[in-house]
């Protein structure tokens, strides 16, 4: 059997069938992220649970205690830690992929497969902490409620699997934006490295967005991440400002961003290895 390897002709084409044919490749991969991430460290997987308890307890304590914040009426914890799980994700998958292509420049001159394998398995293997974390979140839910808790999921509950798909395209198309540049811009990571945390605090994650004056939350809504967030605090815990009115802009770019980082992507890939 024979297959033959053509040159792609487009930038915006992507070959569905031929990522098909290297699914198996996707599989190890994912397999592959998910067991070396904590290979040989101490607390192993534990740090998927660990991690986003520490910042939600620092949330409780500065903004929750200290600056007196509001949570929209829920227990500070489930509140944090709502926000954290899906910050968490986009973090971690901007985090891998954002050196996709200098990385493995090694393994894409000798071997041949589709170069967007790489990114989108780090953003399902970033999936498996997502639900972790999440476990983390019903635990604490339950705690609350039978401690007496009013907390309760609403009917926006049924639309969260719309939103973590346009999670999984927002990480997606923001890693292939930064490991495009990184490719010849090597510095660029380390610029990004400086505005995560700025882009942590420009996203209601410790605050929610009716603590935003109402003639300056058209600002935070610029941040696709801020419809995401509310969304699930509003589905979970039934407090949130959320809107289809603020959503499908939010939905619009994200689609932008997907779109133009493949785009990118595919552009940068194809003369990488002279570049690396």
């Amino acid at each position: 059997m024979r297959t033959l390897i053509s040159p792609r002709n487009s930038v915006v084409w992507i070959d569905w069938k031929l990522l098909y044919q290297y699914r198996d490749l996707l599989g190890l991969w994912v397999k592959r992220d998910i067991v070396s991430k904590y290979r040989q460290t101490f607390l192993g997987p534990l740090w998927f649970v660990f991690q986003p308890l520490i910042t939600a307890l620092v949330f409780v304590v500065i903004f929750s205690k200290g600056l007196k914040l509001s949570t929209d009426g829920v227990p500070a914890a489930l509140f944090y830690l709502t926000g954290l799980v899906v910050w968490n994700y986009v973090s971690q998958c901007l985090n891998s992929t954002s050196m996709t292509l200098v990385a493995h420049s090694g393994l894409f001159k000798k071997v041949f497969f589709p170069r967007l394998i790489l990114p989108f398995s780090y953003c399902l293997s970033s999936l498996v902490s997502m639900g972790i974390q999440s476990g983390v979140l019903a635990g604490f839910y339950l705690y609350f409620v039978v401690q007496g808790a009013t907390t309760r999921p609403d009917t926006g509950v049924f639309f969260l699997p719309v939103l973590v798909l346009q999670l999984i395209l927002l990480a997606f198309g923001l890693g292939l934006w930064i490991a495009a540049l990184s490719v010849k811009y090597r510095d660029f990571h380390h610029v990004w490295s400086l505005i995560s945390p700025l882009w942590l605090y420009a996203t209601p994650v410790s605050y929610p967005l009716s603590a935003i004056p109402p003639d300056w939350q058209w600002i935070i809504k610029l941040n696709p991440l801020t419809t995401i967030i509310e969304g699930f605090r509003l589905g979970i815990l039934g407090a949130g400002t959320f809107s289809m009115g603020d959503w499908l802009p939010s939905v619009l770019f994200t689609l932008i961003i997907s779109v133009s980082g493949t785009i990118l992507f595919q552009t940068v890939e194809r003369n990488c290895i002279d570049s690396l």
